[in-house]
């Protein structure tokens, strides 16, 4: 290599190429899911990544093709194209109709000026297979993944032979550049299958690893960690854009009877049934609130933009629906109550803690004055 010339193979820049497209995909996703998800809590990353992976490889094709449309070189991107269907469809389980698969065809094929070509309805046709082929075996793919990489291979190697068969007599092409770009599709393919199936496996595990993070096991909603972190952001926004912040702490009133009573799994039943519920609750209320576990039985709600009375009202009303409820663990009945302190961000406040505190405060006045009742400032 000079700084005039790269000494290398086209075989092995387009390995490094069809990565760099990979690679680059991940990037402008992921960071696009963060951005998102800094600014709104109901983010589906699965959606996102499949309506930009569609848009990312749609551009792609039409600028690659556009770079050699009308020359004799109008084929060196028929395997791109292959990789393009099979990533949509089998990567990205875009789930498109016929009618929907055959008007992005169509505009393809009047983009590349190729529509009075009979060898390219051909070419289209067995594109079109090859997506719902590989839409197939994605859908009734296996517990191996090594019967999943056997399926994936051959409907690959089925449909690229097809599909440089139309390009050989197109473009009057040798059977020996024809078999070399069938092998190397083939190749082509067989990087792309371990290469993101080796980055979702570590996707799956960046995710687990979050969730564990910031969920609680047992009750399944977000524990301490969480809402630390919320907590604190939440209190630096109100402060610097003064508006209204209220947070409510409660307890299970008389926890540690339930368990010394009907034992420690009774106890487990009433904690994720009553998260469970207010989760429920608050998802009708606001599908902004979130239910945090802070502590053993203890735990906590953010009113963002909520002033004190606004929250109040709310806070009444998952107190009397836990009341009301019918908890009935191994054929016997527990009665749950809650304890709460509520209190809003006040210009006295220096930091979350205060704020934290003045709560903390209030719940504990509600359960040393009778239990069962909140109490406000």
């Amino acid at each position: 290599m000079t700084w005039s010339q790269w000494f290398v193979t086209p075989a092995l820049t387009s390995v490094f190429f069809l990565l760099g497209v990979l690679t680059f995909y991940w990037f402008i996703s992921s960071k696009l899911i963060k951005h998102l998800e800094k600014r709104h809590k109901d983010v589906n990353p699965t959606r996102i990544q499949t309506i930009v992976g569609v848009i990312y490889i749609m551009l792609l094709i039409i600028v690659t093709q556009l770079s050699v449309e009308g020359t004799t070189n109008g084929w060196v991107f028929v395997n791109f194209q292959v990789f393009a269907v099979i990533f949509v469809s089998y990567f990205l389980e875009l789930n498109l109709r016929p009618w929907q698969l055959g008007i992005l065809i169509l505009a393809y094929m009047s983009i590349n000026n190729t529509l009075t070509i009979g060898l390219s309805w051909l070419f289209a046709l067995t594109y079109f297979g090859l997506y719902f082929a590989m839409t197939f075996i994605k859908k009734h793919r296996h517990a191996s993944q090594w019967r999943n990489f056997c399926d994936y291979t051959l409907v690959n190697l089925v449909f690229a032979v097809a599909m440089w068969a139309d390009i050989k007599f197109r473009f009057e092409l040798t059977y020996a550049a024809v078999a070399w770009e069938v092998l190397f599709s083939f190749f082509f393919m067989t990087i792309t299958f371990v290469y993101i199936n080796s980055v979702l496996d570590g996707a799956n595990t960046l995710a687990h690893l979050t969730y564990t993070t910031n969920f609680d096991e047992l009750t399944r909603v977000h524990n301490y960690y969480a809402f630390k972190n919320e907590f604190g952001q939440a209190f630096e926004y109100a402060q610097t854009q003064q508006i209204p912040l209220t947070i409510m702490l409660f307890d299970i009133d008389h926890f540690k009877h339930v368990n010394d009573t009907y034992g420690h799994l009774a106890g487990d039943y009433v904690l994720s049934n009553v998260a469970r519920l207010i989760t429920k609750q608050l998802k009708t209320i606001d599908p902004t609130l979130t239910l945090y576990r802070t502590g053993g039985e203890e735990f906590t709600i953010i009113f963002k933009n909520y002033t004190t009375t606004q929250a109040a009202d709310h806070a009444k009303a998952i107190a009397q629906m836990i009341h009301d409820q019918a908890f009935h663990y191994a054929g016997q009945d527990i009665d749950i109550s809650i304890s709460a302190g509520v209190t809003a961000l006040q210009t006295i406040d220096e930091n979350q803690l205060d704020l934290y505190r003045r709560a903390d405060q209030n719940l504990y006045y509600s359960k040393r004055h009778g239990r069962d009742q909140i109490t406000i400032d």
